[in-house]
Parts: C-alpha cells; structure tokens; sequence
C-alpha cells in the first residue's frame, strides 16, 4: 500500500487498537467518520432485491440507514443500480425530493443534510454500500472523495473477514440487526392480507412513512401484534 492507502488504513489500525481489539469494519466505519468529519456512517449489503444494514458510526449513521430501509430508494439504492458513486451535497434541493420523495422527506426529518452513497465491491459485482452522511450541507471535496473510495474498499475487505471469522460469534458493536425482524413482519403481514412478500414490504413501508415512524419500529410492533394489516376493502358495484 502507498500514499492515501497506507494512511487510511493506519487511521483504521489506531481505532482498532483504541478498542483493543481485532481490526474490523466497524473500525473502519468510525476512522472514516473522524477522517471526513461526518455526522454518520453506514454500511448496506445487497440481500436479494434489497439493502441490508449491517455496520454503523456516528450520531445519524442509523438514521440514515432507516430511512433507506423506509423508503426502498435514496443515494444507497441508486450507487448499487448504477455502479458508481451517488453524491449529493444538499438534500433540500428540489431535485432530490423528485428524484426520491420517501427517502428524501425521511432523511431530512432525521436532520440528515448531506449523503454520499458509494458501491462495494468490483465491476459487475456490487454488493453493498458505504453511505457518508452531515447534518449539515456541502459537497465532499476531491481528497475527501478519493478517501471515501479507499475507505469502501477496506470496509469490503474487512467485511469479508469478519463474515469469514464470525460463524456462530455474537455480533461486534455497531453491528446492525435491522433486517431480521423486518422480514418476519413482511411474513407476518403476508399472511395477514394473503399476498406476496414484497407486496407485504410495501405494505409496511407505507404505513411507516404515513405514520412518520421507523419501518423497524412497525415491524417490531406487527412481529409484537400490537398492529395487525387487513386487506383493502372490495370495491362494490
């Protein structure tokens, strides 16, 4: 490693030994939120057709992973489809509230002002996402961007270790279990209204953003069946 690399993967190192532990995507997560002065950091990985929360830092790291989760669109969604960095300085711009409304209405709700979105993985194979977040506007500038690029691939390389090591460990800090408990409201409520999974994801992602709630927090009262789904009424003639 030489240059921007060896330095961004020292500032890993020293979080990991402020932790005294083994160097992890967790670490890397934190050095990249200090490095960049960033309000949050979170880490999506690809889970069939939708991003599943795995790591974040920061004060409005999970913030921003909910309102991904809420929403289905955003910055995340879009560096995944499109392969390549999604940056977006300012998200009062009119044009991201066209571009992505639920996402964007969430995001800003959580006083998240800023988010830039970049792809793991290599060509073809993209398989998740390093997300970057300010409570405040304003783009990354060209050494932040050449460091955010770095960061996503030690995040890529130290997730892979860490998947290859933790077969029947606990969790690390800053780990996320968003997803589990989304999926078996979304089987839950599938049940309920006799439709497709994805259907029943919909379902819950709407009634999370009508009610100005986490899509985590509805799925943790349907998985608690404090709210149960009923179907549409049928239309009479």
């Amino acid at each position: 490693m030489i240059g921007g690399e060896a330095r961004v993967w020292g500032l890993i190192a020293a979080c990991a030994r402020r932790r005294a532990a083994a160097v992890s995507a967790q670490d890397a997560c934190i050095a990249c939120a200090r490095a960049l002065a960033l309000s949050g950091v979170g880490v999506s990985l690809v889970a069939g057709d939708r991003l599943e929360p795995v790591q974040v830092a920061g004060r409005l790291g999970r913030e921003l992973l909910e309102a991904e989760l809420t929403s289905g669109d955003g910055p995340c969604v879009e560096a995944v489809a499109t392969g390549g960095p999604v940056l977006v300085a300012d998200l009062a711009e009119p044009v991201c509230g066209r571009r992505w409304p639920v996402f964007t209405a969430t995001a800003r709700a959580a006083r998240v002002r800023a988010a830039f979105a970049f792809p793991l993985g290599s060509g073809a194979a993209r398989v998740g996402v390093l997300v970057l977040c300010r409570d405040r506007p304003g783009p990354l500038g060209p050494a932040q961007r050449t460091d955010a690029l770095i960061f996503a691939d030690a995040v890529w390389t130290l997730l892979l270790n860490d998947q290859a090591g933790a077969a029947g460990q606990p969790l690390p800090a800053g780990a996320l279990a968003l997803g589990p408990q989304i999926h078996q409201a979304a089987g839950m409520v599938s049940v309920q209204l006799d439709c497709a999974i994805d259907q029943a994801l919909v379902r819950l992602r709407a009634h999370a953003f009508a009610h100005d709630v986490a899509l985590t927090e509805v799925a943790r009262q349907v998985v608690e069946r404090r709210i149960r789904f009923t179907p549409d009424p049928t239309p009479q003639d």
